[in-house]
């Protein structure tokens, strides 16, 4: 759908010093795009803003980000009229959702308000945890709220949320945030789980084909404009499992100069990773083009909405080690809970049957229950290493939880930290997957440190625990201390066994808890 909108520049009619700090005649900087010469030079220790956000990873970008919505925050109303509409429009699909008569919200990115105010106004009762990268921002979207009793304002890099906000939300929502991720689909595995069961994820960000314009202003000219790339509509469908919605909005502007200052004036400062700012001469050049092409811009606006399933779609098992028996455990889920079993990356075929074969014999499950692996190696090594011996590219994007009406227990390589490939490990595995997750250790001397070392891992990204299983001859107090310390409920206790077949695996999955009973003790 495309929807045109006559809004004349929110600048129209303002002088040259009309947008945030460093904002000249808005001709000597790119609109990558939209830094000024002032802001280009600053030095690169300017300080942040104390304290800084919480669950943050700095990087340079993050950080002019953050000075540049700092900037922003008193000129921001007055010059994002899209972003007031797709607020607007996130709200309503919201208002539509089924959620509790008094849900507790969490709002990645508020900025000023937008959303908050839109969608107070829709759930007028409603617990309210109301996040953002800007002090500023924050600031002003407290002041327009009235500082309610009923909300909490906290200065927070959503992208990487801190583990104080690992309760349990009914909805997490982001209008136009989004775009500044530098990695969403890890984003996303971190939001939703913070979901509680049935639990919603709903945010407007911006699509391939965002101003479309001014690119093509720049590529006429043969020039690149900073611009960031933005996802695809089937990027972000393969993300969220087909659940996006899409429009596109147009806003006509009086001239290039309405643009690029209305640009500065909500903060949109930040260009793209390696892109270099034009020189003085080529940005008029390009804002002449985009002059001549009509002076609009295009903003393609994807809606998602994704729902955690009230019961767990599965588990990810995974070890403090390799030989642990994450396997025979695997077999033993897949048991106990009448589960499917999949392998993303098998390695060590050059001299063993493999895991899934091994779970077969020992369950007798059908092939259809038996999901093959993504990839399939030779090597008894790591993934990466293995796979990089064989020539092949693993990527994190290659993996999607196959399809089932059963839940699945996946099976990981090795422990958290286990490289995927030279920039991937087994634990964003498991964000990507966004799976709960039950720790295989090895009962001996050694496991309680080995356990809260994997435990720690896990939860700092994010990942929920259902539980830790104890494998071999019983050591005394690692369960009790493993319990204590790591706060984490022992599942079972595996004991050593000499011969390890389908009847043994049979009773030892009696000794499982129900999934269902798990899911409720977790976000319980």
């Amino acid at each position: 759908m495309n929807i045109r909108f006559p809004i004349p520049s929110p600048l129209e009619g303002e002088g040259q010093g009309g947008g945030p700090r460093g904002a000249s005649d808005g001709l000597s900087a790119t609109v990558a795009d939209v830094a000024s010469p002032d802001e280009s030079r600053r030095s690169p220790s300017a300080p942040l803003p104390d304290p800084p956000p919480q669950g943050g990873r700095e990087s340079a970008r993050k950080g002019r980000l953050l000075r540049a919505f700092d900037a922003a925050a008193a000129s921001y109303d007055a010059n994002a009229p899209i972003q007031r509409a797709v607020a607007g429009r996130l709200a309503e699909r919201i208002a539509g959702l089924a959620l509790p008569a008094r849900p507790r919200v969490l709002e990645i990115g508020c900025g000023t308000g937008f959303l908050s105010e839109a969608l107070r106004r829709r759930l007028p009762a409603a617990d309210w945890t109301l996040t953002d990268l800007s002090p500023a921002m924050l600031a002003a979207c407290r002041a327009k709220l009235g500082d309610p009793a009923d909300s909490t304002f906290l200065v927070v890099d959503g992208e990487h949320p801190a583990l104080a906000l690992a309760d349990s939300f009914d909805l997490v929502c982001a209008s136009l945030a989004f775009q500044w991720f530098e990695d969403l689909p890890g984003a996303l595995g971190r939001l939703t789980a913070l979901l509680r069961p049935g639990g919603w994820l709903a945010f407007s960000t911006l699509a391939e084909g965002t101003l479309q314009e001014w690119r093509q202003a720049h590529a006429d000219l043969g020039l690149q404009t900073g611009t960031p790339d933005f996802p695809s509509i089937e990027a972000l469908d393969a993300m969220l499992g087909g659940r996006t919605d899409q429009e596109r909005l147009v806003h006509v502007q009086p001239d290039a100069r309405a643009f690029v200052r209305g640009l500065k004036a909500i903060g949109a400062a930040a260009p793209a990773t390696g892109r270099m700012p034009l020189k003085p001469a080529d940005l008029k050049r390009a804002m002449a083009r985009f002059d001549a092409l009509g002076a609009a811009s295009t903003y393609h606006v994807a809606y998602g909405l994704w729902r955690r399933p009230d019961r767990p779609r599965g588990v990810f098992v995974t070890g403090t080690d390799t030989g642990v028996g994450k396997t025979v455990v695997s077999a033993c889920l897949a048991r106990a809970w009448d589960a499917d079993y999949w392998k993303p990356v098998q390695t060590g075929l050059a001299e063993d049957e493999g895991d899934t074969a091994a779970v077969s014999r020992l369950v007798g499950l059908p092939a259809e229950r038996l999901h093959p692996p993504r990839h399939a190696l030779a090597a008894p090594l790591s993934p990466d290493a293995a796979a990089t011996r064989e020539g092949v590219a693993v990527a994190l994007e290659d993996f999607t939880l196959p399809v089932s009406t059963r839940p699945i227990v996946v099976e990981g390589a090795g422990g958290p930290l286990v490289p995927l490939n030279d920039q991937a490990s087994m634990a964003d595995l498991m964000v990507r997957l966004d799976l709960p997750v039950v720790l295989v250790a090895a009962n001996r001397l050694g496991a309680i440190n080995h356990a809260l070392l994997a435990l720690e891992t896990l939860r700092a990204r994010g990942l929920g625990v259902l539980g830790v299983v104890l494998t071999g001859l019983a050591f005394a107090d690692n369960r009790a201390a493993i319990e204590t310390h790591g706060k984490v409920r022992v599942l079972a206790e595996l004991p050593q066994a000499d011969v390890i077949d389908a009847d043994q695996v049979a009773d030892w999955s009696r000794l499982f808890p129900a999934l269902d009973e798990l899911a409720r003790q977790r976000l319980g």
